[in-house]
């Protein structure tokens, strides 16, 4: 076994809890990025360790996982007129503006943010991430507009323009990144199916675990990303416009009837709270969005016959009116 890299005792006991923790809820997403740091280290899997340096601190250069984006957002603005005439929250067409409003990067955003930073957002109970126009943009969109270039709402000014993202794509973030460390754990655990049971050591090659976990982040389910122009879905009919229209097209799609039975109980019960209302996924239904992507994470048979998480996403999102 020369040149064989071992996984040492104190790694193996941690590689149980990592599993334990991965599959529950208890336990913060930050907290199960440390524990596998952990492991990752005494692996010596460098790129697992500089993955998770970036969920727990967020991605600074061009490159993020397809999961983090890019994911369309839709854009709104605060304008007064007037006679103290205004309109807040006001939808903003960007293609009815001129360049370079209409680029793609502003229609779209990646999710840099560190995992303790989405989970403080979600714990915050915040609907909606709002990321602002500079003041420089917003000037500029006032000049050309008074230049007569284009007309938005006549007679109105910007006072402020933003991007909106639902938080339910910060939640299926999580999720993602937590299917990804519960399939890292298992499949090193798979290797030596004593990990974790008996004293000593396990044995698991360093370059093994390298392609493990190159397969848990760019195999089935990694390229997930909702939203994303870059993805590609089944041509399926215009938006649902009822939650029976919206099962129908699901099971339809071919996912599983487990999931469309705990649908519609998430459904029903956000309704119930919302008093009949539901313009965006409620908490259950947020709850039940990221289920679906830790179970594509894994493998796309455990959410239906010929249909992948992403699919099932987009059709749920574009029947909130969340999906481009």
């Amino acid at each position: 076994m020369a040149g064989t890299k071992l996984f040492r005792r104190g790694a193996v006991a941690l590689l149980q809890d990592l599993i334990r923790d991965s599959a529950g809820e208890a336990t913060s997403t930050t907290s199960l990025l440390r524990q596998a740091r952990i492991v990752a280290r005494r692996l010596r899997v460098l790129e697992a360790d500089r993955w998770i340096e970036s969920e727990l601190f967020g991605y600074s250069n061009d490159q993020v996982p397809a999961y983090r984006g890019p994911i369309e957002v839709r854009t709104y603005g605060r304008f007064h007129g007037p006679f103290g005439s205004s309109m807040d929250g006001a939808p903003v067409a960007l293609s009815l503006l001129p360049d370079p409003f209409n680029a793609e990067a502003f229609r779209s955003v990646h999710l840099r943010h560190g995992v303790s930073e989405l989970e403080d957002l979600l714990k915050a109970g915040t609907r909606e991430l709002k990321m602002p126009w500079s003041p420089d943009l917003v000037a500029r969109f006032n000049y050309l507009q008074n230049r007569g270039d284009f007309t938005l709402y006549e007679g109105m000014g910007a006072f402020s323009i933003w991007r909106s993202l639902p938080t339910a794509h910060l939640r299926s973030v999580l999720d993602g990144v937590r299917a990804r460390i519960l399939d890292f754990a298992l499949q090193l655990e798979a290797e030596d199916p004593e990990a974790g049971e008996r004293a000593g050591e396990s044995l698991v090659p360093e370059e093994k675990a390298k392609e493990i976990f190159q397969t848990v982040i760019n195999g089935p389910g990694a390229n997930v990303a909702l939203g994303s122009r870059n993805f590609t879905q089944n041509s399926y009919a215009a938006p649902a416009r009822s939650d029976a229209e919206l099962i129908e097209s699901l099971r339809q799609a071919g996912v599983n009837e487990r999931l469309i039975v705990d649908l519609e109980a998430a459904l029903t019960a956000d309704r119930a709270e919302s008093d009949g209302e539901l313009t965006e996924p409620g908490p259950r239904v947020q709850g039940w969005l990221g289920r679906v992507l830790a179970l594509g994470g894994r493998s796309t048979s455990e959410v239906g016959t010929g249909v992948t998480a992403g699919v099932i996403t987009q059709l749920v999102l574009a029947y909130f009116g969340l999906a481009g």
